[in-house]
This record gives structure tokens, sequence and C-alpha cells, in this order.
């Protein structure tokens, strides 16, 4: 069965193909960074709807629900300062110090038995496993979990969850006393006794799957945050088939992390809501959202401007086969690329809007900034190393397995999330495991293989967040 073939059956769960060669080369592509929409949308925080547009940016007024509102037209404009003058991506924000963040769990969503997986960094051990529906049919996939530690799951059949790391945060609520949660792996609870959930969200989608905690305020020197927020992107029209969109556009909403409710949302027309549909997101140091779809050659990259909802779409090269996406610390946007016979990752810088892609290996899913400058993207050969300035290859940390998920802890560990796919009998091919690597060593120094069905390759550590949100601990 082909890899396209396999991936509508399997809802996303693409598998990996062969390398396509060892020479390393570099070239940029401009013309494929060209914007194609901008628009501001009005704020619903007063009441007001935030519009659909289309390549002529629109705006429009109505009550804050789906229906399409009436428009007019308006200028296209940038994320702005106060001043009126251009808001650009410069990299760390000023002013910000560093966070002191010292994470304690990688979260692993197991698809098809709709839970997500809590697994202690220090011991390798899995301290909770929770339901992301009440239906157990969510089929979660990205993960994202917040400078706080906690988790927002997203169900790629719809619906939207948070989960508190810390037990000591959650809140009773199905009146039995004390707090019922789970404690691991064999101690799933029913959807109504679990109380370490914080919040769902059942949006009105068959197609969910990106996901990407905003930054929040922090306190320098803590990892203390409040008014975090959390990025979420679906379909807009719904397919007969869970996990895909039909026709129509995507839309885009901004939770508030703390109430689970929505602040702001806006239909994008013109990045395509049919199929797989918006495929991953991730944000840079201001919480702007980046977000990609997923093709084999080619697709778009769209970003949201968290101050005004201003967006713009753009054309990825065609060597690049959008899959796994994150934004760097010097907030340079990466794309893992399964291009047939193309890249391995590209290189977009949204401000110059210039691409630069890189080959050498191929097939990649996961990706994540690590230390030194080094971003690491999952391949046919295991984790490849890429300089974020030079683009050089580096090191690589070599697997027979199928990585999917790649992040990094606050010691510099590499997590690897290996993803089996199975066998005419229904087992699993290769070994379904979470791997923790050292770098020094380009070895596992420990795993986790409870998981079932894993496919997490977002910021299932919160390094990412951390990266493009704080300076390094002093």
């Amino acid at each position: 069965m082909s890899s396209s073939a396999r991936a509508l059956l399997l809802f996303g769960l693409c598998t990996a193909l062969a390398a396509c060669g060892d020479n390393t080369t570099t070239s940029a592509s401009d013309s494929a960074g060209t914007a194609i929409t901008t628009a501001q949308p009005s704020d619903p925080g007063s009441g007001t709807q935030l519009p659909t547009t289309d390549d002529t940016p629109t705006g429009g007024s109505g009550s804050n629900s789906d229906s399409a509102a009436s428009t007019s037209t308006t200028a296209p404009v940038d994320s702005t300062t106060d001043d009126g003058g251009p808001k650009l991506d410069l990299g760390v924000p000023e002013g910000m110090g560093a966070c002191g963040c010292e994470f304690s769990y990688v979260w692993v969503a197991n698809a098809e038995e709709s839970t997500v997986s809590k697994i202690n960094m220090k011991t390798l051990k899995e301290e909770g496993r929770y339901l992301t529906r009440a239906d157990g049919m969510g089929n979660p996939s990205r993960t994202s979990v917040a400078l706080s530690g906690d988790v927002a799951v997203a169900n790629r059949h719809g619906g939207l969850v948070k989960f508190w790391a810390d037990p000591a945060n959650c809140k009773e609520s199905n009146g039995v006393p004390g707090i019922q949660t789970s404690t691991g792996k064999n101690d799933v609870l029913a959807w109504d006794m679990e109380e370490c959930r914080a919040w769902f969200i059942d949006f009105p989608t068959s197609n969910q799957r990106p996901v990407a905690w905003t930054q929040g305020t922090i306190t320098p020197g803590t990892c203390n945050t409040s008014k975090e927020k959390v990025w979420t992107v679906m379909s807009e029209k719904k397919s007969l088939f869970p996990g895909l969109g039909a026709p129509g556009g995507v839309i885009v909403a901004l939770i508030d992390g703390d109430t689970g409710t929505i602040d702001k949302q806006i239909t994008i027309p013109t990045f395509s809501g049919d199929q797989f549909g918006a495929y991953g997101g991730a944000v840079n140091t201001h919480g702007d959202l980046f977000f990609t779809s997923m093709a084999f050659n080619g697709g778009k990259l769209a970003r949201v401007y968290i101050d005004n909802f201003a967006y713009k779409v753009f054309v990825v090269p065609p060597e690049i086969g959008p899959y796994g996406i994150t934004v760097d610390h010097k907030g340079q946007v990466w794309l893992s690329s399964v291009a047939l016979g193309g890249y391995g990752v590209g290189r977009f810088d949204p401000e110059l809007q210039k691409w630069d892609l890189v080959n050498g290996f191929w097939g990649g899913s996961g990706l994540a900034e690590g230390p030194d400058d080094w971003m690491w993207v999952s391949s046919t050969n295991g984790v490849n190393a890429v300089h974020i300035d030079t683009l050089e290859l580096g090191p690589v940390f070599k697997s027979k397995y199928t990585i999917k998920g790649v992040g990094f802890d606050h010691e510099g560990f590499l997590w690897a999330v290996n993803w089996s796919d199975v066998d005419d009998a229904n087992n699993p091919i290769d070994p379904e495991v979470v791997f923790k690597v050292d770098l020094d060593t380009l070895t596992a120094v420990g795993q986790y293989d409870g998981l079932n069905r894993p496919y997490t390759y977002s910021d299932f550590t919160g390094n990412a967040l951390y990266n493009v949100s704080c300076l390094p601990p002093q």
C-alpha cells in the first residue's frame, strides 16, 4: 500500500519511507514566501464575531457564534505596535529574563484508545493516563505543555482538553470525598470521575490537530505564569470521516487557559480544511501562531497575530512536503518534510519571507530545537541535527524504528517517541516506546514501553515553548 493511501486510511498515521541521498546542499526560494492573504478582523471580546475572509481582507460584526457574519472591505494590515508602527518578531522580547522552568513530565497521546499518558522524566514511570474525550473516540495526537507544566491535548476527531500536571491543582467535581485521579497505565478513570481534567471544549468539527500554548505573563526568574492562552485549529466543514475535514476553510481559536472559554476565533477560507486540513502549530516569542498543512509537496503555512488576529498565508516551496512544525528561539519557522525526492527540512524567516532548504536526509515528522543551536529532525535515519544558523548537518541519533515525536527536557536530554505501524494481524511491528537520549553519546539512557499506538510529535515536553519564551537560567 502506498504512503498516501495508508495516510487516508489511518487519518494521518503516515509512515516514513526510504532515505533519498547522503550529500548535503542548501538552497533558498524567495518567491514561495510571498504572503497571499493578510486581514485584520474585529475582536469578539466585546460581543463581535470574527469574520470569515478571503484574498480580499474583510471585516464584519455579529454574534459570537459559528455562523458567518456580513462583511465589509478593510485595508490589509500587519501586526502593529501601540504607536501604529510595525511590530517585528526579532527574537526574545525586551525585558524577558530567565524562567527557571524544570518540567517534570512528557505527555504522549495514545491515539486509538483516546488517552494521554503522563510520564515522569526522571523515573520513566507513567503516573497518569487520562481519557481525552468522554466517548473514548477522540483519537488524540498533538499535545502541548504550558510553562506552568499543564497540558492541552487536541483530538483528531474534535475536542480540546486540558489536564493539570500537579495533583494539588486538581478540583473536586465528582461528589466523592478527596481527589480521584489516575495513577498510571492501568488506572484510567471514567470521564465523570477524573478530577485532574481542568476543562474540555467540544468543538463542532470532525478534524482538529494543531494545539499550542502561549507564554502568558511570566514572573522573571520563575515559572510562575498567568493569563496563559492556548491556540487550536480545526476544519470549518465536517467530513463524513472522523479525522478528516470537508471542503472549506479552517477555524482558528484562542482559548483562555484557566477557564477553557473561547477568547477569539476566526475563519480563514484561503487555508483549506479539506482532508487533513491544518496539521500542526507552534508559537513564536510574541505568542503568534504558525500552522501548516500536510502535503507530499508544497502546501500552506499560516501566521495569526495574537494582538489583533490579523493573519497571513504563505506558499510552501514544492521541494518541502510539510509535516512537523516548530519555531526556534530566533523566530524562524521550521517544517519537517515528507516530499518525495525533496528536502528533509525547511527554514522560513517570516519577516524576510525567505525559505532555506536542507537535504541529506528524508522522511521527517517531529522536530525540536535542542542545546547549542541545533535543530533535531526525525527522519528515516532516526533523528538528524541541523544547525539553525549555518544549516550544516550535525550528529544523528540512529534508530531502526520510526521516530515520530522529538522533544527536549530542561537538562538537555532528547525525547523520541517511536510510533509503530501494524501488520495484518493488527499487532505492532515495532516497539511502542518513548526513548530518553543522551546527546553526548547519542544513545538511549532510558525508555518507557507501556504506550498504545503513540502518535505525538508536537511540544510534548514544553521545551519548545520555553525556547521562545525564556532566556537560559543564570
